[in-house]
């Protein structure tokens, strides 16, 4: 295995071992930069990073990268500049020097050549994994496809993305296809209304066989869109026999779709049958986690770092779309920079009104008890918000009792009371009645492991989810 994907295996892995907040603070933004002599370079963010990965994770860290390596290695942290990074569009700010001690490692972001022929992968270099902000909602697919991007043809094939419009399904396959071409790789990105073009073209043109060489003459095919093949025979017949071209030998298939394969009216059985082969993964809507995530970081890519407090605010609402979420930022820095940098949190609240008609299923939680509610979540929140969603008695769910249903809800209590609350496992052992570390850990890794897979559980968890942080108020 190289180097650099055993750092990206091991990250991995880290983030399911590791809570939340630790992972998404000290490790989401280490990034791979060299291996020599046994010693792995890795760049952190700055010099706090650096000290608490050296201090408090260290052990932790090593031990995963050695398994995965399977090697005895040493790990070296160091802070350094950072390029220019691009978010969801082609906005651009380049970060200074963080402090004037950092060190310089100026020829590591000399990008890896790409193929070196004329061939046009119609990928978008703004769309990568840095820059996509991970959460719930996304967490299995954004593993998947860097899954994909590390050993393509060889884990999930064909990977089949799916979800509504806007969340994040067209930056993953651009991601992935950015990913294997910085290796060398043949990389394509259609749409299937651009393959089905393609194809009435060559009809037209006798050249057919030029248009099969084209599409499965690559080593990764990114097909977004998918849905639009419904009910088009022959696009469906042509598309049927690429796929089972580049499968047979090896290479790598990832779709995208609006749906499932299962709900797609009009999809010739036999690509319906191909594209659950694989693995499918949805996208959901972003979570208030996320959706924060993500004004956080494309504000201060713009250069315009939101206050805490409108961040929130704008946060609290639901949206269909990280399109929408993106729209109500802008228009908010826009005012901001119209007005001088003078932005209020009353001014903010009147920019939402306003744009409510436009927002789907505004939250209604007050912006100061949004606010108060992800600063204040406790174990006894869980608790009984788990109850009163279930209909059982708190003594239920901590008692001894290891009937199926209760020892279920127990469980994906379990699991957000370490999501939600900063509690440690033993506090979360005597929270729910006493019990051991063990069981705590076993519990939370059960229902971190099936919603991986499991997609209705996925949206039970996510449904508890909101309850808690609404009964909070």
């Amino acid at each position: 295995m190289k180097p650099e994907d055993a750092w990206l295996a091991a990250l991995g892995q880290l983030q399911l071992q590791l809570h939340r907040s630790t992972y998404d603070t000290w490790l989401r933004d280490a990034k791979f930069l060299s291996y020599d002599d046994k010693v792995f370079t890795v760049r952190v963010r700055n010099g706090y990073a650096k000290d608490w990965l050296e201090q408090k994770l260290y052990r932790a860290v090593k031990h995963t990268l050695c398994s995965v390596f399977h090697e005895q290695v040493e790990i070296q942290f160091v802070v350094q500049n950072r390029p220019s990074r691009e978010f969801y569009d082609d906005d651009t700010r380049s970060s200074g020097s963080e402090d004037s001690t950092e060190l310089h490692y100026s020829s590591i972001y000399v990008e890896e050549a790409p193929p070196t022929d004329d061939w046009n992968p119609q990928l978008n270099s703004a769309y990568t994994f840095e820059n996509f902000v991970v959460g719930p909602s996304n967490q299995m697919a954004q593993a998947a496809a860097q899954a994909v991007s590390i050993n393509p043809g060889q884990v999930y094939n064909p990977l089949y993305i799916y979800g509504n419009s806007g969340l994040g399904k067209t930056h993953l396959l651009h991601a992935i296809g950015n990913a294997c071409r910085q290796r060398g790789l043949r990389v394509l990105y259609a749409t299937s209304e651009q393959f089905m073009n393609n194809l009435v073209e060559a009809i037209r043109g006798k050249t057919t066989s030029d248009f099969r060489d084209y599409y499965r003459g690559v080593d990764v095919l990114l097909i977004d869109d998918v849905q639009f093949m419904a009910g088009k025979d022959s696009t469906q017949e042509e598309f049927f026999h690429t796929f089972n071209t580049l499968r047979e030998q090896g290479k790598q298939v990832v779709i995208a779709s609006d749906r499932r394969p299962q709900a797609i009216k009009g999809l010739d059985d036999r690509l319906r049958s191909r594209f659950e082969w694989g693995l499918q993964v949805e996208i959901l809507t972003p979570s208030y986690e996320t959706r924060l995530a993500i004004l956080n970081d494309k504000s201060e890519m713009k250069g315009h770092p939101l206050p805490h407090e409108i961040a929130h605010l704008i946060a609290s609402y639901t949206y269909a779309s990280i399109r929408d979420l993106e729209g109500t930022l802008t228009q908010v820095l826009a005012y901001k920079t119209l007005m001088g940098n003078h932005l209020t949190i009353e001014i903010a609240e009147q920019i939402l009104a306003e744009k409510q008609g436009s927002i789907p299923v505004p939250n209604a939680l007050p912006r100061r008890d949004m606010f108060a509610v992800k600063r204040q979540i406790s174990l006894s929140d869980v608790l009984q918000a788990t109850a009163r969603f279930y209909q059982l008695s708190l003594d239920d769910i901590l008692s001894k009792r290891r009937t199926k249903d209760v020892s279920y809800i127990r469980q994906l209590a379990i699991y957000l009371a370490r999501e939600e609350t900063q509690a440690s496992w033993p506090e979360i052992g005597d929270a729910f009645g006493g019990r051991n570390h063990s069981t705590m850990v076993h519990g939370y890794k059960k229902v971190a492991e099936e919603i991986e897979t499991n997609t209705d559980m996925r949206r039970e968890v996510e449904d508890l989810r909101k309850h808690i942080h609404q009964a909070a108020v």
